[in-house]
């Protein structure tokens, strides 16, 4: 079950019981009870939603400190954004398989990143029931890594990096990625590239945009050689930026896309637009997704190790857990490959 969260302004008032979650979940004390508990006997659809419920209603778990002694319930809080990229669907389903090797579970909490202070709704939660949490969607400037950094929760960021906050993080060198991007299509005489990002608030996005120009400065060329637009990670933000980059005065000969997704909008795009791939224009992704590598698409992309990314950042988690979090954050930099497909070619202008 998925859990959504909205609204950090709920706690309520007497203090809620767990006659109370029963209440509203129409089940008894008992399951509830053995829900929060962590119990074998309780199936995972109960217990994340009383999980939810005891988040949205503002219980409160009896206090006990991490440092004192609070019975390990086994599972992990898994932070991810929409599901609709696939890169996280797959993200997902590695750090399953690698944290339930290590014998834990997983209960997954959505942040759409639209305000990452929501998730700040289920502190209480967080405290009373996980023993750890990872992050795949924090911006850069998001308040609840700070505050469960602050209240010693185990947490490990994976894909994005926070600004300023100190904790084990697992990414990719996305500044390099972004120059082996521009280097690519240098290569191939492009001279004019457009940048269609997701959002500006994410480490991902800024620095592989900060690649892009770092490549293009060691090439020789200034920024006016870039056109960049910020968005999001889906298909239909990859193909409105297109469109508006194809209709310039000045259109660009290639364009890196912030992910997959997004590069399937551009190829829309270019498609509707009667602009040739790659005769025309070159389209480069990131994340290398099984769908880049199909006949029909060809797309190449920058490949994200995520697998071994999952596996490393389960491997932190499960260490920090186990020492009591004495150990100074790490941070894992994982290789990038640039794959090769029919979607780049040599600029015919």
């Amino acid at each position: 079950m998925q859990i959504n969260a909205k609204d950090e302004h709920h706690v309520s008032t007497p203090k809620v019981r767990l006659e109370d979650i029963a209440a509203q979940l129409g089940i008894s004390v008992s399951t509830v009870s053995r829900s929060l508990a962590g119990h074998p006997a309780i199936s995972r659809e109960t217990r994340d939603a009383v999980q939810a419920a005891a988040a949205v209603l503002g219980y409160r778990f009896p206090a006990r400190g991490r440092k004192t002694g609070r019975a390990a319930t086994r599972l992990i809080g898994v932070v991810v954004g929409a599901l609709h990229n696939r890169f996280m669907t797959l993200l997902l389903t590695h750090l399953h398989d690698a944290l339930q090797a290590h014998g834990y579970q997983i209960t997954l909490m959505i942040d759409p990143m639209t305000d990452s202070s929501n998730l700040l709704a289920f502190r209480p939660l967080i405290d009373g029931y996980l023993d750890g949490l990872i992050f795949a969607t924090a911006t850069l400037d998001s308040p609840i890594v700070a505050e469960m950094q602050r209240r010693g929760v185990p947490l490990v960021l994976v894909v994005r990096a926070v600004d300023d906050v100190k904790v084990d993080t697992v990414e990719i060198d996305n500044v390099h990625a972004g120059v082996v991007a521009v280097d690519h299509l240098y290569q191939l005489g492009h001279r004019r590239i457009g940048l269609v990002m997701g959002p500006q608030n994410t480490s991902t996005s800024r620095d592989r945009v900060r690649g892009a120009l770092r490549g293009l400065a060691e090439l020789g060329l200034g920024p006016e050689s870039i056109s960049l637009v910020w968005g999001d990670y889906t298909t239909e933000s990859g193909y409105s930026s297109a469109i508006a980059m194809l209709r310039d005065s000045n259109p660009v000969t290639a364009i890196i896309a912030g992910n997959d997704t997004i590069a399937l909008g551009v190829l829309e795009a270019a498609k509707r637009s009667n602009v040739d791939v790659p005769a025309q224009l070159s389209i480069i992704g990131f994340d290398d997704m099984p769908l880049a590598g199909s006949p029909l698409v060809g797309l190449t992309s920058i490949r994200q190790p995520v697998e071994a990314m999952a596996r490393t950042a389960a491997r932190r988690l499960v260490e920090r857990i186990r020492t009591g979090g004495v150990m100074a954050p790490c941070h894992d930099v994982l290789p990038i490959q640039l794959i090769r497909r029919d979607s780049t070619g040599p600029w015919k202008g």
